[in-house]
């Protein structure tokens, strides 16, 4: 089973004019990710793919591959790129925006889906929500017909977070779609789900670093 990592980056985003080159701990988060994805076993092929000369300076340390990709090229777009230039693989696509996913966390991951990759065709990193939720309108999880239940008894459901996905580069070729159609649901705690979207929360991520330590 052939898998590359891919690590999008960008030099400014939306959450920061610094973007993924943004200060985190004692380093930033692109290399932040980059350390993260030299930890993980059995990967052919580390790649950074972005359209910032300075992202491909910092790649250049490393013994890893950078893809210079055009500024306007969209997510969309850089999936099905990148599922075209390394087909025939497995692509685990790793967001420098979800720090807290440690590479023990990936590993186990990785190798859940490996040992489980003919019942599954993806992979998703997920978040139990136990919370009362609406969609237009409309109860998702709960029945307002009835006394309001307990969130130990209401049906949970599973939030998408951003930082990890293990793609089949052929399904999302022939679909434009790095999620298939059985994907492995992979819930992981409140501290690795978290993402960075916005300004207000970079300063209390970085509070939380002592905390991720606190696991090793």
């Amino acid at each position: 089973m052939k898998i590359n990592i891919i690590i999008p980056a960008l030099e400014k985003n939306n959450y920061s004019s610094r973007g993924d080159l943004l200060k985190w701990g004692d380093s930033n988060l692109l290399e932040w990710k980059i350390h993260q994805a030299l930890q993980i076993k059995g990967i052919n092929k580390i790649i950074v793919s972005s359209p910032s000369k300075s992202i491909a300076k910092i790649v250049g340390k490393y013994n890893i591959t950078f893809h210079l990709r055009k500024k306007t090229a969209s997510i969309d777009k850089l999936h099905l790129d990148l599922s075209k230039k390394f087909n025939n693989c497995y692509l685990l696509w790793l967001n420098p925006t979800s720090p807290f996913i440690s590479p023990e966390l990936i590993n186990n991951f990785l190798q859940k889906f490996k040992k489980n990759r003919k019942k599954f065709d993806s992979a998703v990193i997920t978040k139990k929500e136990d919370e009362y939720f609406f969609y237009k309108g409309t109860p998702l999880n709960f029945d307002v017909k009835s006394k309001l239940v307990s969130r130990k008894l209401i049906r949970p459901l599973l939030r998408v977070s951003n930082g990890a996905f293990i793609s089949n580069s052929s399904y999302t070729i022939t679909t434009k779609n790095i999620i298939g159609k059985k994907p492995l649901l992979y819930n992981v705690d409140w501290l690795s789900s978290l993402e960075i979207k916005t300004n207000n929360e970079i300063d209390l991520f970085n509070l939380l670093i002592k905390e991720y330590f606190k696991r090793f």
